[in-house]
């Protein structure tokens, strides 16, 4: 698919009514209603009763957040540990709802949803269709709120609910999976954090990171209920809550924690061969079978490209976090902190380094990702050293970092979570386009 063909249909993650039909539709026996910020109390199905309510920042239209309306000081917490915003502006505004939450201005001016709740629900039943009840039992404390990130829509968006005790302290936070994308995601996060838990320490050199602790995985919900066939059926995923920092400045943010990449790559062993002959190929082969009537003709042609090109060079193989970036990690004066393992994988060493200065460059100084290829390869020849990667290896890296994008890309389109193409997408087909083009 060229870029002059991307459908335009509207995604299926944007909205409040996404969101909602996602996290409160369960089986009929629960249901949410929207209410305008000043608007009279909503009405309940008949017979139901209020069981929570959301408040929807920054507005309805476009929601990046529910913060529960049990506790002002949940609600506070969940709004100042949302990482969502980057920019001045969006701080500063978040910043501002904060302060409106604690003296109760927010909650008069925003927009809210109202949960109702059958009465004739057991105790038993209720966890099975409330989820908020549903994560207390996992987390084994009855007076626990939720919060749900929604944040921006993009490849793998999901709902992650933040878990808070009324004080305001983070308990932990819920990954909620909802189409096959990001079930697979969300599953093979629990395989990986399960496997670091029972690790114990990672190879010989020091441990150099700490990730989330695995509480729980598993299905939740209703989705082939006939009493409401919308209803979504979630994969779960529950881990602890790390410890939050201050935003870095500047130079920490550009600062790749090398020793942190070096163990990740080293986690599951180390080896060398030729790319074509590896099973990080064949791998790459089967994943390209898998769409091939309905994937775009530049992947299916850059695979065959990068083997022609780069199949007889000696790639170092490891494992890679899959999105190793600033703002998945916490870095104190004496630890390293790194979450969202959803797709770790064997992959060749190196991948992290170039994913973690490539995003960090097109985030944060808004290059073009042509630009931003080459503002990172002056980098990557003093660091890849440190990782025991060859550098007659680094340009079969980049096609395959790049590679890698593309089939993200790819496999979102396909499950119908992008409304349009992004920066990056279109600039690395551009590339792969004058790639081929030249041969």
């Amino acid at each position: 698919m060229s870029p002059r063909q991307w459908r335009r249909e509207p995604p299926r993650t944007e909205g409040l009514d996404w969101a909602c039909g996602l996290l409160f539709g369960s089986d009929g026996r629960v249901a949410a209603r929207r209410r305008s910020a000043g608007a009279r109390n909503q009405s309940a199905p008949a017979g139901f009763g209020r069981a929570e309510s959301y408040l929807a920042l920054p507005r309805a239209a476009n929601p990046r957040l529910l913060v529960p309306l049990g506790s002002p000081r949940a609600a506070a917490a969940a709004l100042a540990r949302n990482h969502d915003a980057t920019s001045l502006k969006a701080r500063l505004g978040r910043a501002a709802l904060g302060a409106g939450l604690r003296v109760g201005v927010t909650q008069r001016i925003a927009d809210r949803v109202d949960v109702f709740a059958d009465p004739a629900l057991t105790a038993e039943e209720r966890p099975r269709v409330l989820l908020t009840e549903h994560l207390r039992a996992i987390f084994g404390r009855s007076d626990l709120e939720m919060a749900v990130i929604l944040g921006v829509p993009r490849l793998n968006r999901k709902p992650v609910l933040q878990v808070l005790a009324p004080d305001g302290t983070v308990v932990g936070y819920v990954k909620a999976a909802w189409n096959d994308l990001t079930v697979k995601l969300v599953r093979n996060e629990a395989r990986v954090l399960a496997d670091l838990a029972v690790a114990g320490p990672r190879g010989t050199g020091p441990v150099t990171f700490t990730p989330p602790a695995f509480v729980a995985a598993g299905p939740w919900g209703s989705g082939d209920s006939p009493a409401s066939p919308a209803a979504a059926r979630l994969e779960l995923i529950a881990a602890s809550a790390l410890p939050n920092t201050a935003r870095p400045d500047s130079a920490h943010v550009f600062e790749p924690p090398m020793a942190v990449i070096a163990e990740i790559a080293g986690l599951w062993g180390r080896t060398t061969a030729r790319l074509a002959e590896s099973p990080y190929w064949a791998g790459v082969r089967e994943r390209v079978g898998a769409n091939r009537d309905s994937g775009s003709e530049i992947l299916h042609r850059a695979v065959d490209w990068i083997e022609r090109r780069f199949g007889a060079v000696e790639i170092a193989f490891g494992a890679w976090h899959g999105d190793f970036t600033p703002w998945n990690m916490a870095r104190t004066d004496d630890a390293t902190y790194v979450w969202d393992w959803e797709r770790a994988a064997p992959a060749p060493a190196g991948l992290d380094l170039l994913h973690f200065l490539f995003q960090t460059v097109c985030r944060f100084h808004g290059k073009t990702p042509q630009e931003s290829v080459a503002a990172c390869s002056g980098r990557t020849p003093g660091l890849l050293p440190l990782l025991d990667v060859p550098l007659g290896s680094e340009p079969a890296l980049w096609a395959l970092y790049r590679l890698e994008l593309l089939f993200r890309y790819d496999e979102a389109r396909e499950a119908g979570v992008l409304a349009r193409q992004s920066k990056i997408h279109a600039g690395v087909l551009e590339m792969f386009i004058r790639d081929l083009e030249a041969v």
